[in-house]
């Protein structure tokens, strides 16, 4: 099983099609040129990642999934969409989803512009669907603002710690996936204990999926990633991996006089190598394990056995792509 089947196993077909409609329809105006740049990122498809944790966790609780989950899951996955467009402007990205990405099609200002709008629509759904899930999605915000400034600052700097690294991550991705769980076991009116648990796995769930975006970005092809590896390496973004390598006595002083400013082709072909063959992805792999080994915990929690195994196995799914990076691309 590949793990866009792993994703796709989370909910049903049915309610990915509520969930595609309701997304066109939360973004569409009477201006079609507003709806065409709203609307770019979400006909290109994409993994729904997080909708599909916000529709499976309110599984557990054996109910139909009511309207209020589908409308909790489009709030979560439009900050994660908004959060796309203005991502592509600072790393001035040319394609997203194997498409133009909205900056090249549409310039910098606009696709800042219509993320924000992304990010306004997410706010005016959390708050029809009460005041603790717009308290939510207003504090994942800031989160996920003060984790991108955490990575910004830290760019360049060969003497980033693990500790800011996964301060940096937890912000920027965790904190969504989390948010997208807890507003599952709201929105379906599942018992507290429950909701936290929920919440727990999907703060360990994205961290694991970051260090794993993170690994593949280095050892990775293009052919497999379907984009150009070693994209962090060449922003100054200095991963968890990046940090092992660092310390590592065979390659961390001919990496750190690499490091520190922008690498030509050649210098990041060396560099990636550098990494590969250190013992940096094993020890990043074992880091991964800690938070896989939490999010099971925390599945152990819940009622609903299904669930819980669904949870489990994805969880374990990335984490084998931490471990085994080759045979998880092959797939």
């Amino acid at each position: 099983m590949t793990l866009n089947d792993f994703f796709s196993s989370l909910t049903t077909e049915e309610s990915i099609e509520r969930l595609e409609s309701q997304l066109i329809e939360a973004v569409s105006v009477d201006d079609i040129y507003l709806n065409e740049i709203a609307t770019h990122l979400i006909k290109a498809g994409g993994k729904r990642l997080r909708p599909a944790l916000t529709i499976c966790a309110a599984s557990a609780k054996n109910e139909k999934i009511r309207h209020e989950t589908i409308m909790g899951a489009v709030s979560v996955e439009l900050v994660h969409l908004a959060s796309l467009y203005h991502d592509d402007v600072m790393d001035e990205a040319v394609k997203r989803r194997n498409v133009a990405s909205v900056n090249t099609l549409w310039g910098n200002r606009l696709a800042i512009v219509v993320g924000d709008y992304l990010l306004a629509r997410s706010a005016e759904i959390a708050a029809g669907l009460g005041g603790e899930i717009a308290s939510l999605i207003a504090a994942t915000l800031s989160r996920l603002c003060h984790g991108q400034v955490t990575e910004v600052r830290s760019c360049y700097d060969i003497n980033r710690t693990q500790e800011q690294y996964l301060e940096s991550i937890a912000d920027k991705t965790a904190s969504l996936t989390a948010t997208a769980c807890r507003i599952g076991g709201i929105t379906a009116g599942l018992d507290q204990a429950e909701t936290d648990a929920l919440t727990v796995y999907g703060e360990n769930l994205g961290m694991i999926f970051q260090i794993r975006d993170d690994v593949l970005d280095i050892v990775s092809t293009e052919e497999l990633l379907r984009k150009p590896p070693g994209q962090d390496l060449a922003e100054g973004v200095y991963t968890m991996p990046v940090c092992w390598a660092l310390k590592n006595p065979s390659v961390g002083e001919e990496l750190a006089s690499l490091l520190g400013r922008p690498l030509t082709a050649e210098q990041l072909a060396v560099v990636r190598r550098l990494i590969i063959n250190s013992d940096a992805i094993e020890r990043t792999a074992s880091a991964a394990k800690k938070y896989a080994q939490t999010a099971q915990m925390a599945c152990e929690k819940l009622s609903n056995a299904e669930v819980a195994s669904k949870l489990v196995n994805l969880a374990d799914n990335l984490l084998l792509a931490v471990e085994t990076p080759d045979a998880a691309l092959a797939s």
